[in-house]
């Protein structure tokens, strides 16, 4: 291998690792889907990992500030979502 392959190669692994390294460290733009205030009857919802084996349903009453928190449950007549917590967001973030 003579010295011109070398440094072609060196320049090639370069370009490569910086490629890599671009496309790694980007983020995507923040989604900012709705903003307060809202109208009635604007929800958004979303699902949330919770633990490693299952996620919950958030919904989120956006005019009000509130988020309610669904888990999936085993029931005798099937799988289905139950509530189990809400969440006041304007006290979490302290808006008024």
């Amino acid at each position: 291998m003579n010295k011109k392959s070398t440094i072609v190669g060196l320049v090639g692994l370069n370009l490569f690792l910086l490629a890599a390294l671009i496309l790694t460290s980007y983020e995507p733009a923040e989604a900012l889907a709705q903003r307060r205030p809202g109208r009635a009857g604007d929800f958004l919802m979303c699902t949330v990992q919770i633990h490693e084996d299952y996620d919950a349903v958030a919904i989120i009453n956006v005019p009000v500030g509130a988020m309610h928190v669904f888990v999936p449950r085993e029931t005798s007549a099937g799988a289905k979502l139950t509530w189990t917590d809400t969440r006041n967001l304007n006290r979490d973030f302290g808006r008024n």
